[in-house]
């Protein structure tokens, strides 16, 4: 098939999730935390003049590409968060294309392309979701993991990989990888993939073909190596420890690491159940689906058996055996990301971690659609349109909720952007610029205000206590650690509201508090006063706080409250 042809079958899918992603995206149906909030941050410093940060803020994972691209985003289209959602759109609008490429060069079946690209253009709800924001880099490595298994896929399966004039697929891959790895280091699996491909192709002669592939790789990672070699390899120790542990929290074994990944992890990925909900989807569509996916899975197994038993007897294999590497190809996919996800420090089973599944989930499925066409041509189009539609309609049913589609696992702080705006207004009508809060309710206040409110998060919030790896930006906590007059804002924690007022009462300090949507705005302290001061910025759960000594406090100097 020509290139034209493609074109003409890849642009009215491009424009399919181009039109979906517009309406998601005007209709404010997904909600925005203080995760993306920080990329949104990162960017307006970066427009700035400031310094451009090697990682996301506050940790060493995450590359500050997205944060580049999204402050491009802001100097043609002013600072919001559509603004944000538009970059990602177009990152996601590539990853379709790419998507469709990847199916293209593995199967060279227009059909099963065409189906994998509409499965990517009207997504899961989790593909919507990580698409859709930004956490720092996952769109990114849809995207540049898509690309190193496409190219990957043509330098080792491909039958061109010894020419000298297909030396710039070596060189791309190369750069594509190590974009990927210095962005978001989950591309680990897709690299994996391409390096076990490319051993069992290895040939002597070829070393130059990896040897230029390895050099582009540095190139595309080179600011990850360079911090690394200036801090210590901090990098490298935050990807095999990861984030610590809340305190009383307990490890998860390998083995109940699989058994997520098996129950809530690939459910969420094929669309039966919302990443912020442990509950399955139970629409009747969901059921109508689950059954294709039983009969999909039965259509498989027939064919391995079928295959078996030709194997057993001599014959060739059955024509009902179709793309045999491409499927080991996908079991390959699927079990090195499985023993990566499963021993690695990042597993969890709710969401973004699922993401270099999504396009090799979609590919599989379109696989595994045309198998149908034995029961006649208009079976697979029948399918295809019950998937969909399922799709969409999932999409569409949680984007019209309070909260929308959410990356927020915890319910209580699944708050509503309109209490937000609420918080924002009463801040202004009292002329408060600083305060402290909660990391989840922080960061998307700041943004939301163009920094004019700044707020240190030495509050605890729900899970666990307060670390000092909340405070993201630390310039915020010196401004507010100055400032004469501060707000306290909680975040839907009744306990913690009972333990402010208890501390505060035993300390004298009088003050006014308003309730607006999930948010207290503690404001009118007699003294000025920090949660510090009160012994609330303890890594300790609230429960395990010691006791509040009255006496310890030394509030002389502090600047009267309002």
């Amino acid at each position: 098939m020509s290139a034209r042809r493609h074109l003409l079958v890849l642009l009215p899918i491009v424009l399919i999730a181009a039109l979906f992603r517009a309406w998601l995206i005007a209709s404010d149906g997904v909600s925005f935390d203080s995760d993306e909030a920080i990329v949104g941050l990162m960017a307006r410093h970066i427009n700035q003049g400031h310094a451009i940060p090697t990682f996301y803020y506050g940790q060493t994972y995450m590359g500050s590409l997205d944060a580049i691209l999204v402050a491009g985003g802001f100097r043609l289209l002013g600072e919001s968060v559509h603004a944000i959602r538009i970059v990602q759109m177009v990152v996601y609008l590539l990853s379709v294309a790419s998507g469709y490429g990847l199916a293209v060069t593995l199967t060279r079946n227009r059909r099963i392309a065409a189906m994998t690209g509409l499965l990517l253009a009207i997504p899961t709800p989790l593909g919507a979701l990580y698409t859709t924001l930004t956490l720092g880099g996952y769109n990114e490595l849809v995207l540049f993991g898509t690309i190193t298994l496409w190219l990957g896929w043509i330098v080792t399966e491909g039958g061109q990989a010894d020419g000298v004039q297909h030396l710039w697929r070596w060189a791309a891959l190369g750069l594509a990888a190590g974009l990927g790895w210095w962005t978001n280091g989950a591309i680990v699996s897709a690299i994996a993939v391409v390096g076990l491909m490319g051993l069992r192709r290895f040939a002597l002669h070829r070393w130059h073909v990896y040897a230029l592939a390895g050099v582009c790789f540095l190139v595309g990672s080179a600011p990850w190596w360079v911090y690394n070699v200036h801090h210590d390899w901090a990098a490298l120790q935050f990807l095999t420890t990861g984030f610590e542990a809340a305190p009383g929290t307990e490890s998860i074994s390998p083995i109940d690491t699989l058994l997520g990944l098996l129950i809530l992890g690939l459910p969420a990925v094929y669309g039966l159940r919302y990443t912020w909900e442990a509950a399955f989807i139970t629409t009747p569509g969901a059921l109508l689906v689950l059954g294709l996916y039983l009969l999909l899975v039965a259509v498989l197994i027939t064919e391995w058996l079928a295959a078996h038993r030709a194997r057993g007897r001599k014959l060739p294999p059955p024509s009902i055996t179709t793309y045999p590497a491409v499927s080991r190809w996908l079991w390959l996919v699927f079990g090195v990301f499985a023993l990566i996800f499963v021993f690695s420090s990042f597993s969890d089973a709710t969401g973004r971690y699922l993401m270099p599944l999504w396009v090799p989930a979609a590919l599989g499925v379109a696989m595994s659609l045309d198998r149908l066409r034995r029961a006649g041509r208009i079976v697979p189009t029948l399918a295809l349109g019950l998937l969909l539609v399922f799709q969409a309609g999932a999409v569409i049913r949680a984007a019209q909720t309070d909260i929308g589609l959410q990356p927020q696992l915890l319910v209580k702080l699944q708050t509503p952007a309109a209490h937000d705006d609420r918080v924002l207004d009463f801040l202004e009508e009292r002329g408060y610029k600083h305060g402290y809060s909660s990391y989840w309710a922080s960061f998307r206040l700041i943004f939301r205000s163009g920094e004019s409110v700044m707020l240190d998060t030495s509050l605890p919030y729900i899970k666990g206590g307060y670390h000092p790896n909340h405070n993201r930006y630390p310039p915020y906590a010196d401004v507010v650690a100055s400032a004469e007059r501060v707000v306290w804002i909680s975040h839907n924690y009744a306990a913690l509201d009972a333990v402010i007022a208890e501390r505060l009462k035993a300390a004298a300090i009088t003050y006014q508090t308003i309730d607006l949507g999930d948010y207290r705005v503690y404001y009118d302290f007699s003294t000025r006063v920090a949660p510090a001061d009160l012994g609330l910025d303890s890594e300790q759960p609230l429960d395990e706080l010691p006791p509040f000594d009255p006496a310890s406090l030394d509030l002389e100097n502090q600047a009267s409250g309002s």
